[in-house]
């Protein structure tokens, strides 16, 4: 240690020259803005999306919408139903300036007066035109009508998805003020961008607070700068390398900055408070020796512990959860490194002064040591009070719900719920998902009156409950007048209206799909029971067809002579099934929320692990674990109970708040008294020896995150709630929990057998 004090300004100064090198590099840092990146690559609904994409050109849809008084009239000749001119003229206008735009298919836009215009004109075929496009390109009312944008694959574009959305909204609200741009394409950027956006601008105001508080803490700028010069090294350092590395944040790892601050301004408080306290005893450089002697097995412990819990999230199947557990692991040791190149020149360079002290710091060391004093006169009843805080919060943990309303992600004032309320409320669901399926080579008339049955029977959810919108080509062609057959019929549809027959059937890959449209903003329960349901029913009718078929090879066979007819071979049904950004974004949190089960499990297999290495006992490992366990079990247990439902931000509370307790401090303070002081007095003097250090770095780390719940982007708010929660259990579990639990296991060295 003596060799870090006596090189401390050059240690300085190369942590200098890094955090300079790195700043410019750090800001390459980009930002991947995939949603499919949240399910393993062999996940049964991505395998089936990509392969939709390929089949039919994309799936993602932005729906553009507004109110059109007068949109459809009778002409007064002959009573037929059309648009009106100057509704006929908006919506042209409006959809060719649209389709032209970068990044958008306009071969596949769709709106009423390109289908109107190439339909016959007629009274029956109009108006079964218009019954077929209601809820989705004409209100029931038929005073609101959309466009209806499918955006090219992200491959195939020219320009980012985000500025493709921004031009839709850009023309849309020059054109036609008050329409609204909805779409789960258009929540998904949205989300994205708020991400981004409240992820770097709450970086920026969490530093701020907790510099404010770290000043009212220590009471002199000297503590400020170096506790906020070793996050703001440490997360551009850990960029750096990240841009290095090839490396891209997503919406997981956007909380990077404020974790490592978390860390950051946790390890230097309680680093600062010890030196205070040496200093009222020793000169300068005697204090600075001996707190780095002092600490550095804890503070190296705590740091490689908070860096395996991290590590833990490598289990993961979802590849951005992934980076996330190196980005983190790899800032987590860069605080350490940083640590041990800043402090010693902050506590031995110059003129230093004495970190100041809080008012409240008096009456909080009596406050700690009336509870030390409190648990071991008390054990017995405390104990039960934390077994009872636990048997009562437990059960939420087995009936907590998950969020699969995507917008509940954001506001209610932000334009993207409006938009969605707009469009639900006086159009149709806005969810947009596809049964995709396997057709013969030449499609035969037998499929297509068994692919009307299949779209009969999805239309028929409905009168289960279900808000559910069906069209299939079948739709199409059933348009009258009807004549011929229906290949004959879906031949004439095809040469009237080819691209809208390009969204269903794919005659060069034998592919058709049917297209569903569902409520975005319906109930978690409903919408789950709903995607199951249409898989129900699909699976349903293909094993059907597959027992038909069989059946009718086997009569073929007897008919041909044939003496076994069990011996004919008949390929399997089709495997086809429901899928979309729909679904997945419906099950985007049960992917999350199974990973960070399995992560959490193996952090908590590594913490005891580090614990057991660290103080080479298996019981003290163990011990360690409750503090972590117990505040994240009391903080989703509690969520369970009060029926909020789980999203983003608190799937990944459970792993993230792995670590960020006090407990190696604590116990090696305890340790290190135990042998001649004894158990009551060892934890008297770990309690008044960490627990000050504890209380002020949770009161600044909870006062930086509770600056995430400004953000407008929920999950956001709700980790920054949630994390502050569980720091605030941390603290509970330091100065209650783990002093108990070291009182009923620790046998007394000082007390004669």
């Amino acid at each position: 240690m003596e060799g870090l004090v006596k090189y401390r300004n050059w240690l300085l100064l190369a942590a200098a020259i890094t955090l300079v090198v790195s700043i410019p590099i750090a800001g390459r840092l980009t930002f991947d803005q995939t949603i499919e990146s949240f399910f393993a690559p062999d996940n049964p609904d991505i395998q089936l999306l990509l392969q939709s994409r390929q089949d039919f050109g994309g799936d993602e849809f932005v729906i553009v919408a507004w109110r059109e008084p007068g949109l459809i009239h009778l002409n007064p000749d002959n009573e037929i139903p059309e648009l009106s001119a100057s509704s006929a003229a908006r919506i042209a206008d409006l959809s060719q300036k649209l389709s032209e735009l970068p990044g958008v298919d306009k071969e596949r836009t769709r709106d009423l007066e390109r289908f109107l215009k190439k339909s016959p004109y007629n009274k029956n075929t109009r108006q079964k035109m218009l019954s077929l496009f209601e809820g989705v390109l004409i209100g029931q009312d038929q005073k609101s009508t959309a466009i209806v944008l499918q955006l090219l694959p992200a491959g195939n574009s020219s320009v980012t998805r985000a500025e493709t959305v921004a031009a839709i909204r850009n023309i849309t609200s020059a054109t036609i003020p008050q329409a609204a741009v909805a779409g789960e394409a258009v929540q998904i950027q949205d989300m994205f961008n708020l991400v981004e956006r409240d992820g770097n601008l709450l970086y920026i105001a969490s530093l701020a607070v907790l510099s404010i508080m770290l000043l009212v803490i220590f009471k002199n700028v000297r503590w400020v700068l170096a506790s906020v010069g070793i996050v703001i090294a440490s997360v551009a350092c850990t960029r750096a390398i990240l841009v290095i590395w090839g490396a891209q944040l997503s919406m997981v790892s956007s909380m990077l900055n404020s974790l490592v601050t978390v860390i950051s301004i946790g390890t230097t408080t309680h680093i600062i408070v010890y030196y205070r306290e040496q200093r009222a005893n020793f000169d300068q450089h005697a204090a600075t020796v001996r707190t780095l002697q002092d600490l550095w097995h804890p503070v190296m412990w705590t740091v490689i512990t908070v860096a395996v819990g991290f590590a833990a999230l490598l289990v993961s199947d979802i590849t951005p959860v992934r980076s996330f557990a190196i980005m983190m692991t790899l800032g987590t040791l860069m605080v350490l490194v940083i640590s041990i190149a800043v402090l010693p020149a902050t506590f031995a360079s110059g003129l230093v002064p004495v970190p100041g002290r809080v008012r409240l710091e008096a009456p909080l060391d009596r406050l700690l040591d009336r509870m030390a004093h409190a648990i071991d006169r008390h054990p017995v009843q405390t104990t039960v009070w934390c077994l009872l805080l636990t048997a009562v919060t437990a059960p939420g943990l087995f009936i907590m719900q998950v969020e699969t309303d995507f917008s509940k992600n954001f506001r209610d004032s932000s334009p993207i719920v409006q938009s969605l309320k707009f469009v639900e409320s006086n159009l149709g669901p806005a969810g947009s998902w596809d049964v995709a399926f396997d057709v013969p080579d030449p499609i035969t008339n037998e499929f297509l009156d068994s692919l009307r049955e299949l779209t009969d029977r999805l239309k028929e959810l409905s009168n289960e409950g279900f808000e559910l919108r069906v069209l299939s080509l079948n739709d199409g062609i059933d348009i009258p007048p009807r004549f011929g057959s229906s290949v004959k019929r879906l031949n004439t549809f095809t040469n009237k209206q080819a691209d809208l027959v390009a969204g269903f059937y794919n005659p060069d890959r034998h592919r058709m799909r049917i297209v569903l449209h569902s409520a975005e903003q319906q109930p978690t329960h409903l919408k789950l029971a709903q995607i199951q349901r249409v898989r129900d029913v699909v699976a349903n009718h293909f094993d059907k067809q597959h027992a038909i078929e069989t059946e009718r090879a086997h009569a073929q066979w007897i008919e041909r002579g044939g003496a076994n007819a069990a011996a004919v071979s008949v390929p399997p049904g089709n495997s086809a099934t429901a899928t979309g950004l729909f679904v997945l974004m419906a099950h985007i949190i049960d992917s999350l929320l199974q990973d960070q089960i399995r992560s959490f499990t193996v952090a908590s297999i590594g913490t005891v692990i580090c614990m057991w290495i660290a103080f080479r006992s298996l019981r003290i490992g163990l011990i360690s674990l409750v503090p972590n366990v117990f505040p994240i079990a009391l903080v989703t247990g509690s969520l369970g109970l009060l029926n909020v439902p789980v999203n983003i931000g608190t799937a990944m509370i459970a792993s993230v708040a792995m670590g960020f307790t006090a407990s190696v401090h604590y116990v090696a303070v305890f340790q290190k008294s135990l042998p001649e002081a004894g158990v009551t007095r060892a934890l008297q003097l770990a309690q008044s020896g960490v627990g000050v250090a504890v209380v002020l770095a949770h009161v600044a780390l909870v006062a930086g995150f509770m600056v995430l719940t400004v953000s407008e982007f929920i999950p956001l708010v709700y980790f920054g709630a949630l994390l502050s929660l569980s720091m605030i259990g941390g603290l509970i579990s330091d100065l209650i929990l783990l002093p108990l639990l070291l009182r009923w296991t620790t046998k007394d060295p000082t007390q004669k057998p």
